[in-house]
């Protein structure tokens, strides 16, 4: 398990633990991973002073019109 995820998970053991069934333990252990790794991959995403968010315009119209 990679180190960020595995002190993450503890973390969330740690505060949550007491309330999390062991068997899903195993399935928050697996979230944790999996966020790590988006978080991971969108650090690795170089971005200029330049980018700015995707934003879709949607001209309003009211209905009848």
């Amino acid at each position: 398990m990679d180190p960020e995820a595995e002190t993450l998970f503890s973390l969330v053991k740690e505060k949550h633990g007491d309330r999390i069934a062991p068997g899903e333990l195993d399935e928050v252990r697996k979230a944790v991973e999996r966020i790590v790794e988006s978080a991971t991959e969108l650090r690795e995403v170089e971005l200029g002073n330049w980018d700015e968010p995707f934003s879709v315009f949607k001209p309003y119209r009211r209905e009848g019109e």
